[in-house]
C-alpha cells in the first residue's frame, strides 16, 4: 500500500508576506528559495526560506515552503513543526495544503493515527480534493491491516503460551521418580500377610488329623515328653 507521496508544492508569493519594505526583501528570498527548490537544492532552499522568515516572522507562505524543503530533505520532524506553524497562522490559503503535507510527514514517521487525523482535517478544508481522500483511505486500510496482524500475533502468542505450559507439565511428569521392578517386588512382599510365628500350617494340620484318625494313641505318645534315666549309683 502506497500513499500519494507528492506534496502540495511550494507556493508562489501571493498574500503570505506583508506589504512593507522589509517584506519586499522577504519576497525576493521566497522566490529565490522556490527556484532552488525546483532545482532539487532543498538545503539551500531551506536557508532562503529562513532568511524570509527573519524578515517576516510567522509568514505562512515562508513556513509552508520551508516545511516542503525540510520534507524533501527527509527532516520530517522539523517539517512537521513548519507545517503546524503555517496552520496556526490561520491563513485559509495554506490551511488545507498544510494539513495534507502534515499528514504525509506524519506517515513518513510511521505515526499513522496522527496522519489519519491530519488527512481528515485536510478534507474538511478541501472536501473535493481527490488526493486528500485517497491518502485518508489508504491510511485507514493500513491501520486495519496492522490491527489484523496484531490480532493474529496475539493469538499466536496465546497458543505458544499454552503449548509451553503443556510441555512444562509433561516434563514435570517425566521427572517424577519411577519404581524399579525390585522396589515393586519388595512393596508386594510387604503387602502380603505374614504368617504368625509358631502358627500351624495347613499341611501340618492335615498330617496331624490323619494321624489321629489312624491311631489316637500314637498321637498321644508323640505328645508325651521323653523320660530321662536316673543316674546309677556308684558301687
Amino acid at each position: 500500500m502506497r500513499l500519494s507521496i507528492g506534496l502540495v508544492g511550494v507556493a508562489a508569493v501571493l498574500s503570505g508576506l506583508p506589504a512593507n519594505a522589509a517584506a519586499q526583501r522577504g519576497r525576493a528570498e521566497v522566490n529565490e528559495g522556490n527556484r532552488l527548490y525546483e532545482e532539487g537544492r532543498f538545503g539551500e532552499a531551506h536557508e532562503k526560506y529562513l532568511e524570509a522568515l527573519r524578515d517576516a516572522p510567522g509568514s505562512p507562505l515562508a513556513l509552508f515552503n520551508d516545511g516542503n524543503a525540510l520534507y524533501q530533505s527527509e527532516e520530517y520532524e522539523r517539517a512537521l513543526d513548519a507545517y503546524r506553524q503555517a496552520i496556526e497562522s490561520g491563513d485559509a490559503a495554506f490551511t488545507g495544503p498544510a494539513w495534507y503535507n502534515l499528514g504525509n510527514a506524519l506517515y513518513r514517521g510511521q505515526q499513522l493515527e496522527e496522519s489519519l487525523e491530519a488527512f481528515k482535517q485536510a478534507l474538511r478544508n478541501n472536501p473535493g480534493d481527490v488526493d486528500y481522500k485517497h491518502n485518508l483511505e489508504r491510511v485507514l486500510e493500513q491501520l486495519e491491516e496492522q490491527e489484523e496482524e496484531q490480532q493474529q500475533q496475539d493469538e499466536q502468542d496465546e497458543g505458544d503460551q499454552q503449548q509451553d505450559q503443556q510441555d512444562s507439565q509433561e516434563n514435570e511428569q517425566d521427572q517424577q521418580p519411577q519404581e524399579s521392578p525390585e522396589d515393586q517386588e519388595s512393596e508386594d512382599e510387604q503387602q502380603q500377610p505374614q504368617e504368625a510365628s509358631g502358627e500351624m500350617t495347613q499341611e501340618e494340620a492335615e498330617r496331624l488329623l490323619q494321624a489321629v484318625q489312624e491311631d489316637p494313641d500314637d498321637v498321644n505318645r508323640r505328645a508325651q515328653p521323653v523320660r530321662g534315666r536316673r543316674p546309677r549309683r556308684p558301687w
